[in-house]
């Protein structure tokens, strides 16, 4: 429990360290360019994209704090560029949650082994990408749209959760693999 809090402290204090602030804005300015060139708008509330990596990238460096701020301040940048309807709290929220989450889960923690997979790496990769998933993208991301558009939450839920249930796995094997290069490049810096 002690390291628990001792890593939300550990990340408070990456704000104070110009290494990780530049390469902080430089995850998010990622993100950004990821949101927008590889993703697929299926439908207006339905939308599969790979820029949660960045955000995994940095929870493993930086933490869950630096993954809050880091995660709103992405959304609300992505918003700024490129709006694709009316601005909502609720988005710049679950981006700050999936950074949090990301942080909680992955904060200086990284696959052990180079060739073989690292199982219990794997399973926090599980853990925290089906908490995430479930409780960020599912439930908080279906409200929020019965919310803006006035339709019920089950009208919603359906498609949201065949979307990120088929999108799950393979989040997570990438995400895997993501932690795994993330490591390799810290280890020769």
């Amino acid at each position: 429990m002690k390291t628990f809090f001792k890593n939300f402290v550990d990340s408070a204090k990456e704000f104070g360290n110009l290494k990780s602030l530049v390469t902080a804005a430089l995850l998010v300015a990622l993100h950004t360019v990821l949101a927008f060139f590889l993703s697929i708008q299926i439908t207006p509330s339905l939308r599969i994209s790979l820029s949660f990596l960045a955000k995994v990238v940095t929870g493993c460096l930086f933490g869950p704090v630096v993954g809050f701020v880091s995660g709103g301040v992405s959304d609300i940048i992505q918003f700024v560029l490129k709006p694709t309807g009316p601005y909502f709290i609720g988005w710049t929220i679950n981006a700050a949650l999936a950074g949090l989450i990301y942080g909680i889960f992955f904060y200086r923690k990284f696959p052990k082994k180079a060739k073989a997979i690292d199982f219990s790496f794997l399973a926090r990769c599980i853990l925290a990408l089906t908490l995430e998933t479930v409780l960020v993208n599912v439930l908080l991301g279906t409200y929020w749209l019965s919310v803006m558009y006035g339709k019920g939450f089950a009208f919603y839920l359906s498609s949201r959760l065949a979307k990120n249930l088929i999108q799950l796995p393979i989040n997570i094997v990438l995400a895997y693999c993501m932690a795994v290069f993330v490591r390799q490049i810290k280890n020769k810096i």
